[in-house]
């Protein structure tokens, strides 16, 4: 009998520390991952709004992007979730929002409402696109928190057709995947306007960015898009995801 006590005790005590384990590597709750999926459907029309910031007045901005989307746009009709990002080197807050409706009415609602109270310099810029074209490695188009995006907006130059630049990039994006092994996914979203291709790329870091322009037959003077576009580009985290 005492031995049967002995080895009940033992089993018991290896039950208590299996679950003690179990415990441990159960993720908390602060190190959930958040993520919205990018649009590739063609079924939602992507809108973003480009805040100019500097890196004094920046986290105030975000703070304020972020309580407005989470409080007025969410409650649009239309609103199917908001990425809130911001530049590594202070100059920009970006919300990029997913909106159902290929008429725009949930955007035009969107952008009479989007304003924060700033000074005229600094009034956001708005536009609303579709992605036309993705290239992944083995990645779904995800926006997740604390992920590093690349945007690159092209603004077109006078009398320069859009749909030529995004046919030229569309022709470029998979070579650059298969270049550069730390961009996991790129999404290229023409303007409904016309006006600008905007280009999203997940980087895995800023050192893998960087490596693009290190590879042999880079050139940054003679770039494709020089002839079509101005091109605006720089590296954001992913602060917040608004569902």
């Amino acid at each position: 009998m005492f031995q049967n006590l002995i080895q009940r005790f033992k089993v018991f005590v290896a039950a208590i520390a299996l679950a003690i384990a179990l415990i441990g590597f159960q993720p908390s709750p602060a190190q959930a991952s958040t993520s919205v999926a990018l649009d590739t459907a063609k079924e939602l029309v992507n809108v973003l709004t480009v805040y100019p910031t500097t890196s004094k007045n920046q986290s105030e901005i975000l703070g304020d992007v972020a309580k407005l989307e989470q409080t007025t746009f969410s409650k649009i009709p239309g609103f199917q979730n908001s990425s809130i990002l911001k530049a590594q080197d202070g100059s920009q807050v970006i919300a990029l929002s997913q909106w159902k409706g290929k008429d725009l009415s949930s955007f035009q609602s969107y952008a009479e409402k989007h304003a924060l109270n700033v000074p005229a310099a600094k009034i956001p810029q708005s536009f609303a696109c579709q992605v036309q074209h993705i290239e992944t490695r083995n990645t779904a188009p995800n926006f997740g928190e604390q992920d590093v995006i690349m945007f690159s907006q092209f603004k077109m130059k006078p009398d320069q057709e859009q749909s030529e630049l995004a046919n030229i990039i569309s022709l470029e994006m998979p070579n650059v995947i298969q270049m550069v092994p730390g961009l996991q996914w790129a999404s290229m979203c023409p303007s409904t306007d016309k006006s600008t291709v905007a280009l999203l790329a997940r980087w895995n870091s800023q050192g893998d960015f960087e490596s693009l322009g290190k590879e042999p037959g880079f050139d940054k003077e003679t770039n494709y898009w020089q002839s079509y576009a101005n091109n605006e580009h720089g590296l954001y985290d992913v602060v917040k995801i608004i569902q």
